[in-house]
This record gives structure tokens, sequence and C-alpha cells, in this order.
């Protein structure tokens, strides 16, 4: 039997175009510190790609439905082959077929390899009219029964259909409470009737996790405790802790994927966040705040986010923060409404080889004493320029400005994340008042990478990549004299390294435009463990 990472790793490969990939074996080495390395015997062959596609209908069912599938076949004529392709287009037909209520059919493909191309063709077949008579569930002795039926696509009493039937199963697989699904169809005791068993082997779904980890940045501590199935309701519990020199961050959030069976997700959400700057900036903020909101697939690819925000926060300062700041002493009150858009075109969510994401967030103040109003906008687009490269392009804004002309709080002023502008230490860019680099209303954001061909055969989770980064702040409202405009770049060199005490992260930029206030960072490390 093919193991859970053997299929993740299959997978991998044929959505890479290996569509005769074969794991040969895997096994388990001992290494002298008493880790081990899991080492897989893969045998990838020869790279397809997609040929001809068609599909194959029934002659009373409509051609101009299904024109869509047509156009997408278009689109993938001569790429890479891909399993979660071949996903996509069994998922549209199922989805014009089920609407236009063509009950009793079954969809399957034919494929046939010339050359370096696999043609496809996907057949749409009637078949008999039966109904459902019963639909049994066995082995979820934590899992709740109504949460597993909330998955399944027929109900009894219903025409048995093939397509939902097949979809019902993988609703169940995706949410991950189980080692094993499996449905059988018998024949029901009426005429003209099936039964379906469903057989499910359950599986851990907590976890418990704690890492450290220290670089040029500083250092930092963090804890959790997660569980996806609560008590067998299917809700998820996650709670965490991260603490680094300048700040501590404490979250609980409680999540249920589909609130009251209607297909949409609440999140309720708990957090308490210390950030202490008194030392180089003058000040120190405390805020604690609940959220509740929700998200669902609102079109085919496109998730909409509602979420409400609301947070009590305590600025203080002492004789290091300027006069500007010092005015800014006190208490706020701020209720927020989130608005957040995700349109998500990759191939596939991990290791991502091609595609695009585009989102777009904004925060609105309700209640507030700065009417702070934050837009952010982040794409990110994914190219496999060669064998086995993943080049990255994406671009990042993000504005914070008040809707009534005030000054905003020093916690909502913004900064380039180190991640993002290698070459220059973190938050040490932007405008300056006096020795303290205040951040800005705004700030953009573009990167550029490229992971280069093996140079290490012989080592094992080393990738090395070439990277272009560009950023800009500016924007002070509260003086504007302060405000020192002008684009940072830089390029260089990255090594993602997974050693057996976590990853291992070097970088080497070099800064091509700057500003007399920035300080450089030629080198930057980090390393991680969890236990």
């Amino acid at each position: 039997m093919i193991s859970y990472d053997e299929r993740l790793l299959k997978n991998f490969y044929l959505n890479k175009g290996y569509y005769n990939v074969i794991v040969n074996s895997s096994f388990a080495k001992m290494n002298d510190d008493q880790s081990f390395e899991l080492i897989f015997n893969i045998d990838a062959n020869s790279k397809l790609f997609f040929g001809e596609l068609k599909i194959d209908l029934p002659n009373d069912f409509s051609k101009s439905n299904y024109e869509s599938v047509v156009k997408f076949f278009r689109k993938l004529e001569n790429e890479p082959y891909s399993i979660n392709r071949i996903n996509d287009i069994v998922e549209k037909i199922e989805t014009i077929t089920v609407n236009e209520q063509y009950e009793s059919i079954k969809a399957t493909l034919q494929e046939k390899i010339v050359s370096n191309k696999i043609n496809i063709n996907f057949k749409v077949e009637e078949t008999e009219k039966f109904f459902i008579e019963k639909i049994n569930i066995f082995g979820n002795n934590v899992t709740r029964e109504s949460v597993i039926r909330n998955q399944i696509e027929i109900d009894e009493g219903d025409p048995f259909n093939q397509i939902l039937y097949a979809k019902s199963l993988n609703n169940i697989k995706a949410l991950n409470f189980f080692k094993e699904v499996n449905g059988e169809i018998l024949d029901g005791d009426e005429f003209n009737t099936k039964i379906i068993n469903i057989k499910l082997n359950e599986k851990p779904t907590g976890e418990i996790f704690a890492g450290v980890g220290t670089g040029t940045d500083g250092s930092n501590f963090s804890f959790g405790v997660k569980e996806n199935n609560y008590l067998g309701r299917g809700v998820k519990v996650d709670t965490n802790l991260n603490v680094t020199e300048e700040r501590v961050k404490g979250r609980f959030l409680v999540s249920n994927p589909n609130y009251k069976n209607s297909d949409k997700n609440l999140d309720l959400s708990l957090e308490a966040t210390s950030i202490d700057k008194l030392g180089t900036s003058g000040y120190k903020s405390n805020i604690t705040g609940f959220g509740v909101g929700t998200n669902f697939e609102y079109l085919d690819d496109l998730r909409f986010g509602l979420a409400s925000r609301n947070t009590i926060e305590n600025i203080s300062v002492n004789s290091n923060a300027s006069d500007k700041q010092k005015k800014q002493d006190g208490n706020y009150f701020d209720s927020l409404i989130n608005f957040d858009f995700f349109y998500d075109k990759r191939n596939q969510r991990y290791q991502t080889t091609s595609g695009f994401f585009s989102k777009y967030s904004v925060d609105v103040p309700i209640i507030s004493d700065t009417n702070t109003l934050t837009n952010t906008y982040n794409y990110k687009l994914f190219k496999e320029l060669y064998e086995n490269n993943v080049s990255t392009f994406s671009f990042l804004f993000k504005g914070a400005s008040s809707l009534t002309g005030d000054d905003i709080k020093l916690s909502e002023r913004l900064y380039v994340p180190g991640r993002k502008l290698r070459g220059f230490e973190t938050g040490k860019i932007g405008p300056k008042d006096g020795n303290d680099y205040i951040g800005g209303n705004y700030l953009s954001i573009i990167n550029a990478t490229t992971t280069l061909p093996k140079i290490l055969e012989n080592v094992q989770g080393v990738d090395i990549v070439m990277f272009a980064d560009a950023a800009n702040i500016w924007g002070v409202d509260y003086d504007s004299s302060l405000d020192e405009g002008g684009i940072r770049s830089s390029i260089g060199l990255g090594l993602d390294w997974l050693t057996p005490i976590g990853p291992l992260t070097f970088s080497f930029a070099q800064p091509i435009t700057k500003e007399s206030s920035d300080i450089e960072e030629t080198f930057r490390f980090n390393i991680g463990t969890s236990f």
C-alpha cells in the first residue's frame, strides 16, 4: 500500500507533467544524532504535455452548455500535464451536468499517449436510473455523523448519481480527519434502489508545537496547540504565542468551516499584542481585542471575507519619544470592518509552480479616534522557466491614512518587512524622527526570485535562489518635512537549507539604490527549529 507521504510526492510530480512517475521505494536512514532521513527512490520518466482534449456527450445533451469546458481545453493544449488540471476539468463537467439536472450519469476519461503528448477524451454517459434507499456511515468514533453527512452531495430518496457519489467521498477526504475513506454501493431491498456504505478510519487531528529561532534580526520563540476537529464537531481551535525581542503576541481562534450548514466559515478570535520600543523609539503599545468574521467561495476561485475587529490600545511614552509622538500617549478604542477578496489561480497551494493569486483587503473604521483606513493589495505570479525551476514576481501596496485628517497611531504606521527587502536592516529605512525610524503611511514593494539549478547534487534539502527586491516607503502625516521618499533596491543570492535542527536561511544582498539615512545589511541568516 502506498503511504500518505508517497501519495503527496507522486501528486507533486503528476502536477509537473510526469504522468508515468513511479515511486519505487522509500526507507528511513538513521543518523548519528538520532535523527533520521526519509529517502525516496523515484523514477520520474519523461515529461508529457496536454494534446487533444475533447468531451463526448450523449445525443440528448446540449453541447452549448459545455462551451466553457471546450474553451478551457484550448488553454491547456501544449501545457505540461497536471493532475490538478484534470480535476478542474472533471469538476467543471460535473457542475454543468448536475445543474442541467441530468440525474443518472457517470463521467469517465480515456487517455492516449502519442509521442510526448497525452490526448484525453472525457466521456459522459447516461446510466440506468436507481434511487438511494439508505446511506450508512461506519468508523466515525470521534467525528459526529452530522459533520460527515454535511459533506455528502446526495441524500436518501434521491436518484443515484455517480458523479455526486464520487464528489461526496472527495469532500469527506478533504476534511483531513481520516486515514482512509472508502465507499461501496450495494443493491437495496426495494426494486431499483441502492444502499451506500461509507467506511472511515479516523486519525489524530490535534498537534502541539514549539519553536525557537535566531538570526541577524534577533531571536524568537513560539508555542501553540491546535485541534482541527474539536469534540468531533469539525471545529478548528488554534492557540499560539510568539515572542521576539520587541514584540509579544498571543492569539486564540475558533473556526467553524460550515456554520449551521451554510458552507460559510465563521471565525471567533481573541488576541493580545505588546510592542515595547521604549529603549529605541520611546513608546510602548499594549493592544487587546476580539474579532468575528466569515469567508466563503463567492465565485469560482474567488473567496470573499467579511470580519469585525475591535481593540483597546494603550500607548505610553518616555523621554526618548519626540514631541509629536508624546501627544499620542493615552488610551484608544477602535472598531473596524474588514473586507477581503482573494482570487486564486495557482496550480497547487503547496510548492506552487504556475499560476497567480490576487488579494485585496481593506479595513474600514466604524468607531475610532484616528479613523484610519488601511488598504492592502498583494499580487504574486508563479512561472516555471525551465525544468525544476520556479520563478516568482510579486507586488505589494499598502496604505494607512485617516479619513478625518488626523495623525494615525504609532502602532498603525507601516514598515517594510525584512524578508521583502534584503540588503537593509529590518525597520531601518524610511522617514526618521530624530534617531527613530518611524515608518510611513504608504509602502510599495516589488520582489522577483528564481531558483537556480542544483549545484550540490548529493546534499538534500538545499535550494539556491537569485532575487531582486525594490521598495519605497513614504508619508509622515504628523510632519511632512520628515518624509524622504525614494526607491530602495537590492540584488543577491539566497540559500534555504532544511537541516536536522530546523530550516536555515542565508542571504547575501547588495544594495543598488538607497537613501543616506538607510542602514545596510549585506548578510542575513535565520535558523529555527521545532520540538
